[in-house]
């Protein structure tokens, strides 16, 4: 079984991203139905204005991943038990401030963003929005650090995709029984609940912590290291929402979510690909073996180029026309914007082309170092989105947010080179040529021979296929030419850990 974790891992984040891709479509097309483009702008703006909680956390998530590796691998369940209580201490503080700035939230929001609900209506939403992040912070986050560093994210992945499919079974019955989306938020916020009961009892039975061990506080110290990384995170994936709900409408806003909703589901299959992998990364580095660092960061570079370039590229031929026949029949907006959905899909692929190099600095724990790129790059994205936004709308926030991203992306590969000896920064731009260039050839192919015209769902599934296959096959011509060593050394994994 031990042999067998990194491919459980992987499969089972798949499967939880399969099911969330599910819910991620059933559930806003079902608000998007009942209740109209302004309530479900309304709710993804209000859960961006609670989502800035995080940036009390200041970075104290990857801090405690990085210092949990080694004591994990050594047993010393002394340090592991003074890392998790630390880190369940400071999570729980967080949930403390987390109620008192959620009712700040709710008599706040009506006052500066005019939504056309009675003030008591948005106070209401807003407590029950709140409940989810609230149990997380207060009693999962801890647990599914210590899983997750130590190769359990399949026991993660597998509660979250029973809890998925709850939400989707309890969303379908309210609005069936009764069409109110507090009633439905209330709902889904309550299953939250179950998911620190089952990883609780999974840890106490497998693992020997002491929860009277006392804590360590140099990791709080180490926690302003990691804020930057974690305020730069919390900007690529909140400043557009929060800039087009100040400087736009709820219309627009709940144009972008239904965006951003598609690009962000093949965000996640990306990270659960990258999941599997990213614990094998850290322990390559905890045991200082430069030679298995450099098979493993090469196959996670490979991963990444190929499925990023592949998924991404499909996503951005088809987004458009997807979206069209996903808000068919609602008409209070419009929701054809091809331009910003390639440049918000490019924006993604920026982000996550870098996630090998930026788990490397993470798991190296090497947060001091990052910190002043992370804020340019948060930088970057807020300037250039602010003073595009009035011009260009929706494409002027997606040109800020791949502006910021290409900059880190650019400091990150660097910073590799740095860490690992022997380690050129041309390995991952010769990757970038080679995977933009059969990009270029794909897209090529099928705009030219294969044009969608016809915006049916039939028609857009056989489009889909068609482009799939067109990029599957020159992808992996593009693999068997370029990527030998990054193919024969998967195999090689695949069959040890088979």
């Amino acid at each position: 079984m031990k042999n067998k974790v990194t491919l459980l891992n992987i499969a089972s984040s798949l499967l939880l991203q399969v099911v969330s891709v599910i819910s991620g479509l059933i559930v806003p097309r079902i608000i998007l139905s009942c209740f109209g483009s302004d309530i479900n702008g309304l709710v993804s703006s209000i859960n961006q204005f609670l989502s800035y909680i995080t940036l009390i956390e200041g970075g104290i998530t990857g801090v405690i991943s990085a210092n949990l590796y080694k004591p994990l691998i050594e047993k010393n369940w002394k340090q592991v038990s003074s890392v998790l209580k630390t880190a369940r201490s400071f999570y729980r503080k967080i949930g403390a401030i987390f109620i008192v700035y959620t009712g700040i939230i709710a008599v706040i929001y009506p006052k500066i963003v005019i939504t056309g609900y009675e003030d008591s209506y948005i106070f209401l939403l807003t407590i029950i929005l709140s409940i989810g992040l609230l149990l997380q912070y207060m009693f999962s986050l801890t647990m599914t650090t210590l899983l997750n560093a130590d190769k359990k994210v399949y026991i993660v992945s597998f509660a979250s995709i029973a809890l998925t499919l709850g939400n989707i079974i309890s969303v379908l019955v309210i609005t069936n029984l009764y069409p109110d989306i507090i009633a439905l938020k209330f709902c889904s916020a309550a299953l939250y609940v179950l998911k620190p009961v089952v990883l609780g009892r999974y840890i106490r039975k497998r693992y020997d912590i002491n929860w009277t061990t006392p804590k360590d506080y140099a990791l709080i110290r180490q926690r302003w290291n990691g804020f930057a990384i974690n305020f730069a995170f919390f900007i690529h994936t909140s400043t557009d929402i929060t800039i087009l709900t100040l400087f736009s409408d709820l219309e627009t806003v709940s144009v972008y979510s239904v965006y951003y909703l598609i690009v962000s589901k093949m965000s996640v299959l990306i990270h659960s690909l990258a999941s599997g992998i990213e614990p094998t990364i850290g322990q390559a580095y905890a045991k200082n073996d430069i030679e298995e660092l450099h098979q493993k960061l090469d196959l996670y570079e490979f991963i990444i180029f190929f499925s990023v370039g592949f998924l991404f590229t499909v996503t951005a031929m088809l987004i458009a026309p997807f979206v069209m026949i996903y808000t068919k029949g609602i008409t209070d907006t419009d929701y054809y914007q091809p331009i910003f959905g390639a440049m918000l899909v490019v924006s993604e692929a920026l982000y996550l082309l870098k996630y090998p190099h930026v788990t490397l600095s993470y798991v190296a724990n090497k947060f001091k170092e990052i910190t002043i790129p992370a804020y340019i790059e948060a930088l970057i994205n807020i300037i250039v989105s602010i003073v595009l936004v009035q011009k260009l709308g929706l494409i002027g926030v997606a040109i800020g947010t791949a502006t910021g991203m290409l900059y880190r992306m650019l400091f990150h590969v660097y910073f590799t080179s740095r860490l690992i000896p022997g380690r050129r920064q041309r390995i991952f731009y010769i990757k970038l040529l080679v995977i933009t260039g059969a990009t270029v050839i794909g897209i090529l192919i099928g705009c030219s021979m294969f044009p969608l015209s016809d915006l049916s769902l039939a028609n857009w599934l056989l489009h889909a296929i068609i482009y799939c296959f067109i990029f599957g096959v020159i992808y992996f011509v593009m693999s068997k030419i370029f990527f030998g060593k990054e193919i024969n050394y998967f195999i090689a994994y695949i069959k040890r850990k088979l």
